[in-house]
């Protein structure tokens, strides 16, 4: 696909996005559509979630788009209309959620140029039992254990290292990138404690620890310019 114009529209001095991502402007896109793909690649989003008053504090962002509600709308219909995104109604009840498709995706990887191997979910969920489990999910086990021990460190979760469990998964998709299958997924899993009162999450320390990368803003550090 041929570079095209990418006028932007968002909120903030000197388009702000531009501090945090860089794009290769391989593609089409306009700075408001990909800026909803951005949003979009690992997750399953409402309406209500991207209009302009919620898309910065629901996705904790330092920036926003300058789309009316309306204008938004046409936007994403146009987008659906494209292939680029799907809606999706899982529950019970009218809500709709927007997600990228396969075609989607591959925009977005073309102007975001993402380090897949870089890349790491982490999610915890309570058992039948009431038990915490921490589940990380990375194509790379070495990326997957990295921030594993650095959220021991710096006091993200607390848990203990005998009870770590790894499996590895081939051409299979992470829960939170659906669009997208990977060669090989790794996944870890442990039972997680409370805090200690004592223990306060060090954000300085897992930054300069940190080798992956699990949300746009994180993504800046490992786009492959």
């Amino acid at each position: 696909m041929a570079p095209g114009p990418a006028r932007s529209r968002l909120l903030g001095e000197a388009n702000d996005i531009g501090n945090y991502l860089k794009r290769t402007h391989k593609t089409n896109l306009l700075e408001e559509e990909l800026l909803l793909l951005d949003v979009l690649f690992d997750s399953n989003d409402t309406f209500e979630s991207l209009v302009k008053e919620n898309f910065a504090s629901w996705h904790n962002l330092p920036y926003s788009h300058d789309l009316d509600a309306g204008t938004l709308e046409e936007l994403i219909n146009k987008l659906i209309g494209k292939g680029i995104l799907r809606s999706t109604n899982p529950g019970p009840g009218n809500r709709e959620f927007y997600g990228l498709t396969e075609i989607g995706g591959k925009l977005w990887e073309v102007e975001r140029v993402p380090d897949w191997d870089k890349y790491c979910t982490d999610s915890s969920t309570m058992d039948e039992n009431g038990t915490w489990i921490l589940s990380v999910e990375s194509p790379s086990i070495t990326t997957a254990r990295a921030f594993l021990a650095c959220a021991s460190d710096c006091f993200l979760y607390r848990f203990k290292s005998d009870e770590i469990r790894t499996t590895t998964l081939m051409d299979t998709k992470i829960a939170k990138v659906d669009w997208r299958i990977f060669q090989t997924v790794c996944s870890i899993s442990v039972t997680t404690y409370p805090m200690l009162e004592t223990h306060e999450m060090d954000w300085n320390e897992y930054e300069k620890k940190r080798t992956w990368w699990r949300s746009l803003l994180e993504l800046a550090k490992f786009q492959v310019l």
